[in-house]
């Protein structure tokens, strides 16, 4: 297939993509039910994929990408936590001092699971894409782009996207939009693992064997997530003996990238020295936790421990900012970033820059030898947004959690009947469903969520 067919067939002559311009998102603004502004910017269209000259495209066409990337997810993890514990994190403590560290906040965001992740494997905040709830809503990726679309749609078999996760939610991600992830692997908790630790390691484990099977001929993502910090929290606190033995075990699983060092890291560093090839390795979490468990609540609200985030960059090639911080990094920076490192310009409407961009250059802080204790005090400083922010992002996540509580419940129900009765008890369940989920919707919008659709475009999500 010559390069102008090959444009043709995946943006159209026009080379805007099929969707239209409109209000919301990165265009279009909304203000919320407390009068604070919501997303904002001009109104405007954007490409489903890619916008790129026919130049540019030929250019991509011809090259192979060069580019590995290992993006590790751990969910619910609280970097304050594994500074105040370096006996039991030696191997976070290292990655710091050999990476850029970010003590950053999704303050004035859901500081919820899959809000966050959007964010991070689209590259636009959760209130753009419309996700502000655990509940995963497929037309979502349809119009935010994933990462995983967007190198699949731009490399193809050139470039080996794989995704292995213990939430299902992050699976469902990786294979929604127009270009899945080539691989994807749901592992299910392990039987008997109550503190999810064996189910943890098996993710590492797969890791590690998805790393050393890594084509040096060809482009590769490998995103690696763990769940389990985040359910100790759920099932104990943030400040639970538990909480903190499953950093522990994050800490055993992401190893030492030195030989004989371990884990995923240790996993790269043997294939390093195999293929003299580098990784580029980002570490970071979705939110934090609070320290008490209430009803299983630790998080979904806007206190500093909550909305603590972090993210850990190891750029290949690059030791130039070593031990450094920059606190001007942000999760929706992690999308850009990838696609950036695969020689991909982001996309108009992403709304984080990649952590490499100039833009960065004067926000780097060199802490010297405190890097560990700066970096605690960096998330110390950390606080709340404003009233008016904190109590319109308070009624989101009460509002959201209804239809997400309703919704497991559903869909529990239906696979536990016989097959021949999961269609009508899904009807039936989906009534009830929708009865709260529709005028969720509706608030949500009201607070400041311009990407959600007020009646979904699939209305029956339980449909075996």
């Amino acid at each position: 297939m010559v390069a102008g067919q090959w444009w043709d067939r995946r943006y159209g002559r026009g080379g805007t993509g099929n969707i239209a311009g409109g209000a919301g998102g990165f265009g279009g603004s909304a203000l919320s039910l407390l009068g604070n502004p919501g997303a904002t910017g001009t109104p405007g269209g954007h490409a489903d994929v890619l916008y790129l000259s026919q130049q540019q495209a030929l250019a991509l066409f011809l090259s192979a990408p060069d580019a590995n990337f290992l993006l590790i997810g751990t969910d619910g993890t609280n970097l304050a936590s594994i500074l105040a514990d370096p006996a039991g994190t030696p191997n976070f403590h290292a990655l710091m001092l050999h990476s850029v560290t970010a003590a950053s906040t999704i303050s004035g965001h859901t500081s919820i699971s899959n809000p966050s992740w959007t964010t991070i494997q689209t590259g636009v905040w959760s209130e753009t894409a419309g996700v502000s709830n655990n509940v995963f809503t497929p037309w979502t990726y349809d119009t935010w782009s994933t990462v995983y679309n967007q190198l699949e749609a731009t490399y193809g078999d050139q470039v080996n996207t794989t995704v292995i996760a213990n939430w299902p939610v992050i699976a469902d991600i990786a294979g929604a939009g127009s270009h899945p992830a080539d691989n994807i692997e749901f592992v299910p908790q392990v039987a008997g693992d109550t503190n999810w630790i064996a189910t943890q390691n098996l993710v590492g484990t797969k890791t590690q064997a998805a790393i050393m099977a890594a084509d040096p001929q060809q482009g590769n993502l490998i995103f690696s997530y763990f769940v389990g910090v985040d359910n100790n929290a759920h099932m104990y606190g943030g400040d639970s003996p538990q909480y903190q033995l499953a950093i522990r075990n994050m800490d055993y699983n992401l190893g030492s990238q030195t030989q004989d060092g371990g884990g995923r890291l240790g996993a790269v560093y043997n294939w390093e020295q195999m293929h003299h090839e580098e990784f580029s390795t980002l570490v970071l979490t979705d939110h934090g936790e609070t320290g008490a468990q209430q009803f299983s609540l630790t998080h979904g609200f806007q206190s500093p421990r909550e909305t603590a985030t972090f993210l850990i960059f190891d750029q290949a090639y690059n030791d130039a900012h070593d031990g450094f911080i920059n606190n001007s990094w942000q999760i929706v920076s992690t999308t850009p970033t990838i696609l950036d490192q695969f020689h991909i310009p982001p996309l108009p409407y992403m709304q984080g820059a990649p952590l490499t961009d100039p833009s960065f250059d004067s926000t780097y802080v060199d802490p010297g030898n405190n890097l560990f204790s700066v970096l605690s005090a960096d998330f110390a400083a950390q606080g709340y947004p404003n009233i008016p922010t904190s109590l319109r992002l308070a009624s989101r996540t009460l509002v959201t959690t209804i239809p997400f509580v309703v919704y497991e419940q559903v869909e529990n129900l239906v696979n536990a009947v016989p097959s021949f009765l999961q269609v009508p008890v899904s009807w039936l369940g989906v009534g009830v469903y929708q009865l709260v989920n529709i005028p969720a919707q509706i608030w949500i919008r009201l607070t400041g969520v311009t990407g959600n659709e007020i009646i979904p475009p699939v209305f029956n999500p339980f449909l075996p």
